[in-house]
């Protein structure tokens, strides 16, 4: 059930959590702060409170468990985001003219500020927490814009990130693989920040192969293309499958381009153990809960993800095999 929506309480449910260097209890009284955060993200008659709610949200979701992020936001993607969007931050953006020497987006939601410090513009913080969510939410982000915005809008904001988010990010990203602890010389990871691309090379008893991540300018509103420019001892067959697999991570993960590359490479390696991936999701490694396929089917022998098939039991409302539709007991 690793899909499943549920509050922003959930994040800091049973043992403490460490947020930005402090221990922050799972008690009745930080339950209450969460539950009121959650109303302020969702409360449109306050733009600059929603605002800051959301900018708060976001940095807890960047120190929370991968699997508790994944199941809060998955909540966010029809329930909330979209409205917060559409109501409060869209119409604050300065899509025709940002504000003065605004540059690139900072990627940091204002969540605090100096004495000193003048209280930012409500534009200044609508800036803030869109480059915030398009650097930790970057699959919602794009489903927002994708399948949400007028025409008018979808061109104006893929400008606006273009100009103004896009090469914050790419930055990020590249300072990112830079700093990354090296995975030997089986898997190398490089960035091009004036190409827009990232190249990862993986060898393997013999077998090797050299992909590249292109980015579109607006990224991350618009899809990654996938290309393999060499490979040797990998079939094509294998690498359509392959090919599919990272594309499908990289649409549907929210995180950074290193953490979908080296989840990428772990399937690979399961590959090469003589793993099977699972027929739902394509992957073998699960990008959320990061289980192999282990359920499986007693007349066709599939094995499944255990949160792909609660999934695909919900969204079908059958419990039968997804393949050989046989009854599932």
């Amino acid at each position: 059930d690793a899909d499943e929506p549920l509050p922003l309480r959930f994040l800091f449910g049973g043992a403490a959590q460490t947020v930005a260097g402090r221990r922050a209890a799972a008690d009745g009284e930080a339950m209450v702060a969460l539950d009121r955060l959650e109303e302020l993200m969702g409360d449109a008659a306050d733009a600059e409170a929603r605002m800051l709610a959301w900018s708060v949200a976001l940095a807890l979701l960047a120190h929370a468990r991968p699997t508790a992020a994944a199941r809060v936001s998955a909540g966010w993607k029809h329930s909330g985001l979209p409205g917060f969007l559409n109501e409060t931050l869209l119409p604050l953006l300065p899509l025709a003219r940002p504000p003065p020497g605004s540059g690139a987006a900072s990627l940091a939601a204002p969540t605090s500020l100096g004495e000193s410090d003048p209280p930012p513009g409500a534009a200044e913080v609508a800036v803030a927490v869109f480059a915030a969510l398009l650097s930790r939410v970057p699959a919602l982000a794009r489903h927002w814009y994708t399948s949400e915005l007028s025409r008018a809008a979808h061109a104006a904001v893929a400008r606006y990130t273009e100009l103004h988010v896009t090469p914050a990010l790419l930055r990020r990203e590249a300072e990112a693989i830079s700093a990354a602890p090296s995975s030997g010389d089986d898997f190398v990871v490089k960035a091009s920040i004036g190409a827009r691309s990232v190249t990862a090379t993986y060898s393997y008893e013999g077998t090797y192969m050299q992909i590249v991540l292109r980015l579109d300018r607006a990224h991350p509103l618009r899809a990654v293309e996938v290309e393999c420019t060499q490979r040797a001892g990998v079939s094509d067959a294998r690498w359509r499958k392959w090919q599919r697999t990272i594309s499908t991570m990289l649409l549907a993960q929210n995180g950074s381009l290193r953490d979908a590359l080296a989840l990428f490479k772990e399937n690979v390696d399961r590959v090469f153990e003589g793993v099977e991936e699972c027929p739902i999701c394509y992957a073998i490694v699960h990008g959320t809960t990061r289980q192999l396929p282990k359920l499986s089917c007693r007349t066709c022998h599939n094995k499944f993800h255990a949160a792909c098939l609660y999934k695909w039991f919900s969204s079908s409302q059958k419990s039968s095999c997804p393949l050989c539709q046989t009854a599932w007991g």
